[in-house]
This record gives structure tokens, C-alpha cells and sequence, in this order.
């Protein structure tokens, strides 16, 4: 019986890098043309500067003008209009992000950084989305990588790298307010102000709150998932005239996040509703040093420690993590470029546990090592490189894992490119599957019996799922206003985590006695994955810009199957010097492993600037039908859902 653990992270919740370099394209994206945005530098892909164009990898980069003309206003809500993502939202805070595949509630194939601060939680796998937040007035860009990103990140960049990059304090210098409210009682505030330290040094500091209401639940009344989350923080930028870099950012966070589920019970009806209140806080520093030691020759090192606690009547959590790391980029001759670097991981969690939900031990260590190298070579006087690496890591769950990459690209003319990947990548079991005893429903007793308690229980014995991508593309740059981006790939999945049923014994808990059904863990699954990604961007005059994608992806499993359509649509207009007009739509088909059904979703922004820096803004968006979230199609385990809405959000932004 075939279960990703996302699925039980879901009824558990139903239930119970390295300083980017900086790009030398200038800050207003919208003034390039689509050739010259081709060439806007990216971090991810090889942990170097290097062009879209030459990464031989399906690369989609977010700019800030992409994300504040389509009206996001939250990490996950920008990721929308990424092709090949799977974004669906489950309540007001919680969302299902992933790339290719095996979405869910933490969906835990898709590795997410903020600066190179990797925010992939070991307890359940996955991202805490309602946590991953900053100003999005300060983000430069968001580079998304799908598929596997191991050879230099490591274990969990299976099937996408996304890289959150915040912009160098010098272009955040002066004052920047907004303000905004909307539907469902939403309302915003934010600042910023940035200024010089001396003649070599920048900083900044910024603050933000908001607070939303409850939404309407699938029974029509309200969801309790309201949420209040207030967020400060600050980033100091210095250099040194002998090349030395220094940069030093951190924050920190509190939030209050609502839920309403349906909670297991050992007496009659043997479930009940709860709302409750969770209350979550972090804080987080991170520093990194650079040198250039001639051109070409680099060093880095970077660390950063950060702590999160989570307050919930299922599960309390309190998680400490320290992350260095230290790498080196250099060239030898002129065909080969090199970097390679070492870091270490140390997190450690303290636990408390409910009826619904047990960890054993309720506190415990994790650590990992690694080491990594990677040699781009050209050939064909540049027209052609190869890019080989592996990243070795050892961690306290599985030990050693080897993770190596080979990529290519052929620049067949100045407007024609094709590349190709083989790849292998792990994902190492999240303590969850370790660890965990969750009560996901409790079964009505018949006549004279004992009500039976179904259970998901963790086995230590747990190893790495494993992957081998297969993997091609192709750009045309038909001219400088028409581009399209291919990529086709098959990847197939051994080891998968499923559940499988074990034998029934007897227990009791506070003086109830009921039957245990046991649904054990193992890597007892595997899978073949597959599908077709096709961008295309046209800029026919220079006030529109139109971008479209297609993505299909089909999942094989050993007894089932399922296939997943995405149409998507959006139009950048300046109306006049001052006015814009921008509308996204998306089309997403049904995906039966998690019975999601199928969904429309539009979205409109009137933006109009009366004078350079004042800004007024209008945001409307509309769900055409609701997507539905359920495990086995039980609604006594659990149904979250994106629901069905119109919403409408006023703003006003000032720079000064």
C-alpha cells in the first residue's frame, strides 16, 4: 500500500549557500529585452555566476518586478507562476509546494534556501511555508531549479532547488512604507530604511505585520485558520578595499496560526472538531566572508545558526540549528572552472507529544557532513561544456550517500542551445519516519468490542529513497523579443517510503483499553516519473510583455497511476508612463493520489504611480472551483482545501 509520508504529515495535521554574486544587469528588469533577461547571472545551478542561457539545467527566475507586478504577497504566492511547480494552498498559512511531483502538506523533494539558508525542516521533510517570509520589496530575484540540484546541495534537492536572494544592502538605500488591506479582514503594514556605513559599508533594517482572517471551511462555515505573524530584521553589506566582502543579515518572527480539524478520541463519536491556535517563533543570524584572490579565484565560508519553536496541542517543537560551510571557485586555464567546498550541519529538537501524536525519544541530535566538487570544461572554443561533480555527505541516519552529476550544453548557434543531465539523488528519512506514532482515525467499536485506533509508526530502520534523473532541454531565441524553453525528463524513483499494514495488538491509555492497527513504515515503493515543460516568452512592443507555460507530468506506480495537466497564461502591460494592467491564469487538472480536484484560478493588478516613487495598487483574484485535499478520500481522516474565493486587496507603497 503506497503512502508518502507527506501524506501522513498530512493527517498528523488534519488529525491530531554561498553570498550570490551580484548580476550586472541593471535593477529595472522590465526595461530588458527578452535576450538580454537570457543573460541575467544566476547562483543556484552551479554555485557560480553563470547566464540562463549557458546553465544546462531547467532554470526559471523570478525577478522583483515579477513578483510585485503579479500582487504577491507571500513567498508560495509568487511561486504560482513558476512552470513545473505544483503550488497549492491548504489553509491561510499552509501551502503544498513541489516540482515534478509527490506534492503535499510537506512535500519533501524540493530543497528552499533563503541566502543560502536551507529552511527544509528534518523533522516531518519539507518546508513550514507560514515561517519562510521577508520583505518582498527586498527580494532581487527567486531562482527556481527543477530537478535535481544533489551534486551541490546534497540530500533532499531531489527534484528542485528554490533560492530565495535578497538584494545587497547599497540598493536598498533610503525609506520604503506600505500599506494595504483586503478581503477575509486581511490587513498588511511594512517598512524598510537603509542607509551607509562609512564610505564601504550598507545596511539596512525592515518590519512587517499582518493579520488575516478565517476562511470559509468545505461545511460552508469558517475554517479557523486565521493568522497573525509580525516579522523584523536587517542586513549589514561591508567591503574592504583590499577584496574583502563581509555580510551579516538576521531576524526574527512570531506568529499565531488558527486551525480546525478533526481530532481522533477513545470515546463516542470517536472524533471531534478542535480549533486551536498555534504559536510560532524563529530567529536566525547569518554571516559569510569573501575574497577575491585574483580574477576567477575565489573563497567563501558562511554560517549561520537558527532557532524555531513551535506551541500546538498535537506537538511542540523546539529545533536548534548551526550550518557552516566554505567553498572555492577557481580556473584552470582557460577550460576548466572549479568549485568545490566542505560544511557541516548540526540541529538538534526537543519534543512533547499528545495522544494524537508521540516521538520516541522526545529530544534528539542530527548531524551531517559533507564535501563537494564540480569541473565545468569547454571544448569547441566554448560552444560546448561539460559539467561533472558529486557531493559526498554522511549524516546520522543513513549514513554515507554519494551523489554525483553530469551535465552538458551545446550552443549549436548564437540562438540555439540543447543540453542533457544524468543525475542521482537521495532523500534521507525525516524523523517522522524514524520516530514518530501518529493516531490518524480511530474505528467505531462493534457490539461487545474495542474501538481500533489506526496508527502510523516510524521505523529507525529507514533508509535514503533514491532517485536517477534522466534529463534534457532546448532554448530558441527566435529573436530579441520571442523566446522558448523546452525540457523533457524521466526519473526514476527505488526505495519510496510507504506504510504497510502490521499485525493488530492491544493497548490502553488512560484507563481505555482499544486495538492498535499498525500501519508500519518501510521502502517498500518505487515509481517512474516523467513529463514535458514548455515556456514561451514574446514581447510583441515595448509597453506588453506575454509569457505562457505547459506542463504535464505522468507518475507510474507499481499498482497505480496518475497524470497532472498545468496551462498558464500572463500579461505585463504598461498601459500609459504611470499605468499598469498585469493578469495571470492558471489551469491545474486533477490529481488523484491526493484526490485533488482540478481548479482555475485568475488573478488582476491596476497599479498606477501619479508620481516616480508613490505607487497605488489593486489586486484581485478568483478561484473558479475548489481544490479538495483528503487521505484516502476519508473525510473522518482530514479534508484541507484551497477555497473557493474571490479576493480583492488594496495597497499603497512610498519610497523615500
Amino acid at each position: 500500500m503506497h503512502r508518502h509520508w507527506a501524506a501522513v504529515a498530512v493527517a498528523a495535521w488534519g488529525v491530531a549557500t554561498a553570498t550570490p554574486a551580484r548580476s550586472a544587469m541593471p535593477e529595472d528588469y522590465a526595461d530588458l529585452t527578452l535576450e538580454q533577461l537570457l543573460k541575467i547571472e544566476i547562483t543556484s545551478a552551479a554555485k557560480r555566476p553563470e547566464s540562463i542561457e549557458n546553465t544546462p539545467a531547467a532554470v526559471f527566475v523570478l525577478t522583483n518586478e515579477d513578483i510585485r507586478r503579479m500582487g504577491a504577497r507571500s513567498i508560495p504566492e509568487a511561486l504560482r507562476m513558476v512552470p513545473g511547480l505544483n503550488v497549492a494552498q491548504i489553509t491561510a498559512s499552509s501551502w503544498s509546494i513541489s516540482s515534478r511531483g509527490f506534492n503535499g502538506r510537506f512535500a519533501n523533494k524540493l530543497l528552499v534556501l533563503i541566502d543560502g539558508r536551507t529552511v527544509y525542516t528534518p523533522l516531518f521533510s519539507g518546508v513550514y511555508w507560514d515561517r519562510q517570509d521577508t520583505l518582498l520589496e527586498d527580494v532581487e530575484r527567486i531562482e527556481v531549479i527543477r530537478g535535481p540540484g544533489a551534486a551541490l546541495w546534497g540530500a533532499n534537492a531531489v527534484n528542485g532547488v528554490i533560492n530565495v536572494i535578497t538584494k545587497h544592502a547599497r540598493d536598498t538605500r533610503g525609506g520604503f512604507l506600505s500599506a494595504g488591506a483586503g478581503s477575509n479582514d486581511e490587513i498588511r503594514g511594512e517598512g524598510r530604511y537603509g542607509g551607509s556605513l562609512g564610505e564601504n559599508g550598507h545596511y539596512r533594517v525592515y518590519g512587517k505585520a499582518f493579520s488575516e482572517g478565517s476562511r470559509a471551511g468545505n461545511d460552508g462555515v469558517g475554517g479557523a485558520d486565521d493568522w497573525r505573524s509580525a516579522r523584523a530584521g536587517f542586513r549589514v553589506d561591508l567591503s574592504e578595499p583590499g577584496g574583502d566582502t563581509w555580510h551579516v543579515q538576521g531576524g526574527s518572527f512570531s506568529s499565531v496560526v488558527g486551525d480546525g480539524y478533526v481530532g481522533p478520541t477513545l470515546t463516542a463519536p470517536y472524533s471531534e472538531r478542535l480549533e486551536v491556535d498555534g504559536e510560532v517563533t524563529g530567529h536566525f543570524v547569518l554571516g559569510s566572508w569573501s575574497r577575491e584572490l585574483s580574477a576567477g579565484n575565489q573563497v567563501e565560508m558562511r554560517m549561520y545558526y537558527q532557532r524555531d519553536a513551535l506551541v500546538d496541542p498535537r506537538v511542540e517543537e523546539e529545533r536548534d540549528t548551526v550550518d557552516v560551510e566554505a567553498l572555492h571557485r577557481f580556473a584552470v586555464g582557460d577550460r576548466h572552472r572549479i568549485v568545490w567546498g566542505a560544511g557541516g550541519r548540526y540541529s538538534r529538537d526537543n519534543l512533547s507529544e499528545s495522544f494524537a501524536v508521540d516521538f520516541e525519544p522526545d529530544s534528539d541530535d542530527l548531524y551531517l557532513i559533507n564535501a563537494f566538487a564540480q569541473d565545468t570544461l569547454q571544448f569547441f572554443g566554448g560552444d560546448v561544456e561539460v559539467t561533472a561533480g558529486t557531493k559526498v555527505e554522511y549524516n546520522s541516519y543513513t549514513g554515507l550517500e554519494i551523489q554525483p552529476s553530469v551535465r552538458g550544453i551545446w550552443h549549436l548557434d548564437d540562438r540555439n542551445s540543447t543540453w542533457a543531465a544524468v543525475s542521482r539523488a537521495v532523500r534521507t528519512p525525516s524523523r517522522a519516519e524514524n520516530d514518530l506514532d501518529i493516531a490518524a482515525i480511530v474505528i467505531p467499536p462493534t457490539a461487545g468490542g474495542l474501538p481500533s485506533v489506526v496508527r502510523f509508526i516510524g521505523d529507525p530502520s529507514v533508509t535514503s529513497e533514491d532517485l536517477l534523473s534522466l534529463e534534457a532541454g532546448y532554448r530558441w531565441q527566435a529573436d530579441r523579443n520571442l523566446s522558448f524553453d523546452v525540457a523533457a525528463f524521466y526519473n526514476f524513483y527505488d526505495r519510496l517510503v510507504s506504510s504497510t499494514a502490521g499485525t493488530p495488538f492491544a493497548a490502553s491509555s488512560d484507563g481505555t483499553s482499544y486495538v492498535v492497527v499498525p500501519l508500519d513504515t518501510a521502502n517498500d515503493d518505487e515509481a517512474d516519473v516523467y513529463g514535458l515543460e514548455v515556456v514561451g516568452n514574446w514581447r510583441p512592443a515595448e509597453s506588453l510583455r506575454l509569457q505562457g507555460w505547459y506542463a504535464f507530468l505522468q507518475t507510474d506506480y507499481a499498482q497505480s497511476a496518475d497524470s497532472n495537466h498545468q496551462v498558464a497564461a500572463r500579461s505585463l502591460w504598461d498601459v500609459t508612463p504611470t499605468v499598469t494592467l498585469d493578469a495571470t491564469a492558471r489551469y491545474v487538472s486533477e490529481i488523484d493520489v491526493n484526490d485533488t480536484d482540478a481548479y482555475v484560478e485568475l488573478g488582476v493588478r491596476l497599479a498606477w504611480r501619479p508620481v516616480p516613487n508613490l505607487e497605488l495598487a489593486i489586486t484581485g483574484q478568483n478561484l473558479l472551483h475548489s481544490e479538495r485535499l483528503e487521505l484516502n478520500g476519508d473525510a473522518v481522516a482530514g479534508t484541507i482545501s484551497t477555497k473557493a474565493e474571490r479576493s480583492v486587496f488594496g495597497s499603497v507603497s512610498l519610497k523615500f
